[in-house]
């Protein structure tokens, strides 16, 4: 349990290192408002698209194996029909979230589980802060609000096609698993985000590494077993579409490796209802607020949600298109919780900036 010191690593800053900090926020948030403002910027939020899009698409393809039709053969007919390049195997998304959603009585139901599974997100955040916070529920109340915007995208339109958005769902409630001492539930809602999209990918290897370091072996075991399986199953799943690509399939006309930096981490950001509504230099702020907050967070669910979101930010500056800003969808959960800690974070490091200190937290259990 912890003293009643303070819960921030700011805490244990000298003045001089403070207020290097504090500039280096500054520094930071300009860099990151001024890239969203120039030429540089990334998404395509307020831009046209060509064609109706992924979620059309995915939609069509359920639509289709509810009729009874084959995933694979759904999939090569709709997206050849839309002018989708698939030539690659990775273009063809891995089967098992459409075979679930695809023999639901309807395709619709599928909506009403996703939105379960937000309810479940948002009441398990708002028990794992509450109780990070000796059960006030101030911090827990204002996390549980700024969750509602990544999940609301789960009632809007045909957004629960989408895999990344169930990926990142799952995601967040295995951090928020771990955080109420619920490992098995953590590892199987890591291991259902990787077979839903496999981009949840870095999430799992944070997981895998944290439970080797704790010397957690059983859930080390379960890690490996089941990332193991999943290798397998998404090899054959290559193997056999690479028996599908016919000669006439077109390619990416660009590679998925962009180096696209901080405009494409940005647009990432903004993949959440009310920042989609707002200019793209507020989701600039939000971002770098939230990445302050998970610096200070020096408990095992902040160093879990830390580096989560760490290894998504450096992934996504190297990896995606402007077309992938929705992968921001396995991120913007997750930084509810960074941005719920940036008060105490800021207060901190004002306070030592001051020459006020105070004694760092010592957190007796790893999670």
């Amino acid at each position: 349990m912890p003293s009643t010191s303070p819960r921030t690593g700011y805490a244990r800053l000298g003045p001089l290192q403070a207020r290097t900090v504090l500039a280096v926020l500054v520094l930071a948030a300009v860099f990151c408002v001024g890239v969203t403002l120039s030429p540089l910027a990334s998404g395509y939020v307020g831009k046209e698209r060509p064609g109706a899009g992924d979620m059309a698409l995915y939609r069509a393809k359920l639509d289709r194996m509810n009729a009874g039709e084959g995933y694979y053969r759904a999939a090569g007919h709709e997206m050849r029909d839309r002018g989708y390049p698939t030539r690659s195997v990775f273009n063809w998304r891995f089967p098992l979230p459409f075979w679930l959603l695809g023999h639901l009585p309807s395709v619709d139901l599928g909506r009403g589980a996703l939105i379960l599974l937000a309810l479940a997100v948002l009441l398990m955040a708002f028990e794992v802060i509450a109780r990070e916070e000796d059960n006030r529920i101030g911090r827990a109340a204002a996390c549980a609000l700024l969750l509602t915007g990544p999940l609301m995208l789960s009632i809007l339109g045909d957004l629960f096609v989408m895999p990344s958005l169930w990926a990142g769902l799952l995601i967040a409630l295995s951090i928020c698993a771990y955080g109420i001492d619920r490992p098995r539930l953590g590892v199987a809602a890591g291991l259902a985000a990787v077979f839903w999209r496999e981009l949840a990918m870095p999430y799992c290897l944070v997981a895998a590494v944290l439970a080797w370091r704790n010397k957690r072996r059983g859930e080390l075991t379960a890690w490996v077993v089941g990332l193991g399986f999943f290798f397998i199953c998404y090899a054959l799943h290559c193997l056999h579409v690479s028996q599908l690509i016919l000669p006439t399939d077109r390619a990416h006309a660009h590679g998925w490796i962009q180096f696209g930096g901080a405009p494409f981490v940005i647009a990432t950001t903004q993949v959440n209802a009310y920042l989609l509504l707002l200019p793209q230099w507020v989701a600039a702020l939000y971002f770098v607020a939230a990445m302050f907050g998970f610096a200070g967070w020096n408990t095992p669910l902040g160093r879990r949600a830390g580096l989560t979101a760490c290894l998504f930010v450096m992934a996504f500056a190297v990896v995606g298109q402007d077309i992938n800003q929705y992968w921001g969808s396995l991120l913007s959960p997750i930084l509810c919780l960074g941005i719920v800690r940036f008060p105490a974070s800021i207060r901190d490091v004002a306070k030592a900036a001051s020459g006020e200190t105070r004694p760092l937290i010592i957190f007796q259990r790893e999670d």
